[in-house]
């Protein structure tokens, strides 16, 4: 029973990180639609600070290994470019922890990432360290924003069944789910560089998908 246990709390850790990488972009999309269109309208997102924003991650985050600690979750990262928003990168967060203090263990989690900087550690697969993911909550809904609030790594907001949540951000890792990406743009070295600079783009047969969150972020 004791060599049981190691064996059981090392499954319940890769659980939701396994799970995270098994979801393909036709799935994450509509998910993280719903995600960004409910803190909408409830008056949740600030639309003045995603609008200056360079990036934005949708996640849904689920709390694990009760005890110990740890947080996995899977979205959806783009950048603003040029052209307007990017198409999606399918990303995995697994480790440490990523929007859970109390309250709950299933959350909806938004965030802008305010320069260009933190959103190349996110498509690079970084590693947070507390010390590298330290974020504040954003300011809701029509709230005025001053230049602290623009100047911030990351500005969030997270939604569990109406609780408020502190942030708690740190030792978690971002991974880049390379066959999603590859299989939603149907080229199989395509890159999250490549996407989040719109070198490649959205596929035509998956635009009416994206429609509804490239609405939501204006």
């Amino acid at each position: 029973m004791k060599n049981m246990l190691p064996i059981l709390l090392a499954t319940l850790i890769a659980l939701p990180a396994m799970n995270g990488r098994a979801e393909s972009l036709d799935k994450l999309v509509p998910d993280c639609a719903e995600i960004l269109g409910r803190m909408k309208r409830e008056d949740i997102i600030n639309m003045d600070l995603v609008k200056e924003a360079k990036g934005i991650v949708i996640l849904n985050v689920t709390g694990f290994a009760i005890g110990i600690g740890g947080s996995g979750g899977d979205g959806i990262l783009m950048a603003k470019t040029d052209k307007g928003w990017s198409g999606p990168v399918a990303i995995t967060t697994d480790g440490g922890t990523l929007g859970i203090d109390v309250g709950g263990q299933d959350n909806d989690i938004v965030m802008l990432l305010m320069n260009n900087g933190v959103v190349s550690k996110w498509a690079t697969g970084e590693h947070f360290s507390s010390s590298s993911a330290s974020a504040v909550l954003g300011p809701k809904g029509g709230a005025a924003i001053d230049t602290t609030m623009k100047t911030r790594d990351f500005n969030v907001y997270i939604w569990n069944k109406g609780a408020k949540l502190g942030v708690n951000f740190g030792g978690f890792d971002v991974n880049i789910n390379e066959e999603a990406n590859a299989n939603y743009y149907d080229k199989p070295l395509v890159s999250a560089k490549d996407i989040l600079n719109s070198v490649a783009e959205v596929p035509a047969s998956k635009k009416n998908g994206m429609a509804r969150i490239y609405d939501l972020l204006k």
